[in-house]
This record gives C-alpha cells, structure tokens and sequence, in this order.
C-alpha cells in the first residue's frame, strides 16, 4: 500500500514540478492552460489516497463503512452501506478502535 501512495504522489506532482523548474518564456499562450491542468493534478492527490486505503486495507474499509453508518439519510441512498454494520470491536477511548 505505501508502495502505491508513493507512485500516485509521484505520478500527481511530478508534472507541475517539471513545469516550475523548466525555464519557459512567460509569453508562452499555453502556459497558463498547463500550470491550471499540472495544479490540479497535484492537488487532486489528497482525493486519491482514500480511494488506496479502502481499497487495500480491510480495516479502513471496515472503519469507513462504520462511519457512513452514522451518517443520517445516508443509507437510502448509497448501496454500498444498505447492509447491516460491520461486526467490529471498539476500545472506547483508545486510538485503535477496530479490531
């Protein structure tokens, strides 16, 4: 998993620091167009990591799903919740709360 989020972290910031280093006139048309597309891009990596996470760790997924369980109205409406919570254990007042 930390293999992946240091690939997708590469992948979403290398272009827009390509594109700071590079020495490009400042009369270039295109240039506002590219630092708009390559920011996003960069940006756009923090919606990415919990997408990783649910999908290769059990235990964020099993959390996750607990939470949107709290969420109310939420289960009419997403699929993925209509069934009945995850069976997971909690530590009340500990850091590690599934089990």
């Amino acid at each position: 998993m930390m293999v992946t989020v240091v690939i997708v972290f590469t992948i979403c910031w290398l272009p827009f620091n390509f594109l700071m280093v590079m020495k490009l006139p400042s009369s270039w048309d295109l240039l506002p167009y590219f630092w708009f597309a390559f920011h996003w891009l960069a940006m756009s990596h923090s919606c990415y990591n919990p997408i990783i996470y649910c999908y290769m760790n059990a235990r964020f997924r099993s959390g996750f799903i607990l939470v949107l369980h709290g969420v109310p109205g939420l289960q009419q409406i997403c699929c993925c919740i209509r069934h009945s919570p995850p069976n997971i254990a909690r530590n009340v007042g500990s850091s590690v709360a599934l089990a």
